[in-house]
């Protein structure tokens, strides 16, 4: 009999049809504006949205974009195009927060810096770092004494390794657990340094974070108490758009729809089961997931696969 999960894969990826709902939900918008302002063409409506974002007539081919951006072919590439396509489509806060969340599948904010305390994005800032080294600690004290003679990780300074830990679970859920040098990258420390960077920028918050990068976070730091309310909420909390029905990526994937069914099948598999038990039984299903996506060209669904991952591998074939 086909794992539950391999099932549940295939029945996701059988839904993908080419369109986002999301692009819809633009063109909705669109067409209302157009009936508002009595616009009777889609031209005429791609030259009046250019007009609205940059207060001139557009020049020969400059309102192609907008109608990209409109359809849902291409979608606005920095936060500054996106909020100003957002106000010219003429929505509320309430819409633009979506377009932002879903249709973008962005943070409702970005820090470059840490904020200065008169800044009014500085409580934001502060409550979300908490909450990641909140995770992280959780994170780091869940880790058997065992684990750690292993990987001759010294318990005093178990912190220092934090990025080594989180490269090594990753790599436990995709589909390069099947390693045989397993142990000896384990134990070599340098193998994950490559992701030193943009650990400590996703620690710190730091510029854009990808919504798939913060959600392998939750999942990852979270193991093995994990259920569908508390990823959600921690999405929420951090700025994301929550595991949504429906909802795809912007290359048209419906990864919320297969994390959604994967956490289901978690929590109705693990009922019962002590800590370890239920740890082991996530890792080894997303690790036969993955190996089934890479089988068949699905990396927009590989949400735990992330390419130093594979470095940490070549980097031991090397020694």
């Amino acid at each position: 009999m086909e794992n539950k999960v391999i099932q549940l894969a295939r029945s996701v990826i059988a839904k993908e049809n080419g369109r986002r709902p999301e692009t819809d939900w633009i063109q909705q918008r669109a067409d209302r504006l157009a009936k508002k302002e009595g616009i009777k063409s889609r031209d005429e409506l791609d030259r009046f949205l250019f007009e609205k974002m940059y207060g001139r007539a557009p020049e020969k081919m400059e309102s192609v974009k907008i109608r990209y951006w409109r359809t849902g072919r291409h979608l606005p590439s920095s936060r500054e195009a996106a909020r100003d396509f957002a106000q010219a489509l003429d929505l509320d806060m309430r819409e633009a927060d979506y377009f932002l969340k879903a249709c973008l599948e962005r943070c409702d904010r970005v820090f470059h810096k840490k904020p200065d305390p008169t800044d009014e994005a500085y409580p934001v800032y502060v409550r979300r770092r908490q909450l990641m080294e909140e995770m992280l600690s959780e994170y780091i004290a869940q880790i058997p004494p065992a684990r750690m003679i292993q990987m001759n990780v010294p318990y005093k300074n178990l912190s220092a390794y934090a990025r080594h830990l989180y490269c090594l679970d990753a790599m436990s859920a995709t589909a390069l657990s099947a390693e045989s040098r397993m142990i000896e990258i384990a134990e070599n420390h340098f193998s994950s340094s490559n992701y030193e960077s943009e650990f400590l920028r996703t620690r710190n918050l730091l510029g854009e974070i990808p919504r798939r990068t913060m959600l392998r976070h939750i999942l990852l730091l979270g193991l093995p108490y994990l259920n569908l309310r508390l990823i959600n909420e921690r999405l929420d909390q951090f700025g994301y758009l929550p595991l949504t029905r429906g909802h795809t990526s912007q290359r048209g994937a419906y990864l919320d729809d297969l994390v959604i069914g994967l956490i289901e099948l978690y929590e109705d598999a693990c009922k019962g089961c002590d800590p370890l038990t239920c740890r082991h039984w996530l890792l080894e299903q997303m690790a036969a997931l993955d190996q089934y996506l890479l089988k068949h060209g699905k990396d927009e669904y590989r949400f735990m696969y992330f390419r130093v991952l594979s470095t940490m591998a070549e980097y031991e074939e090397t020694l």
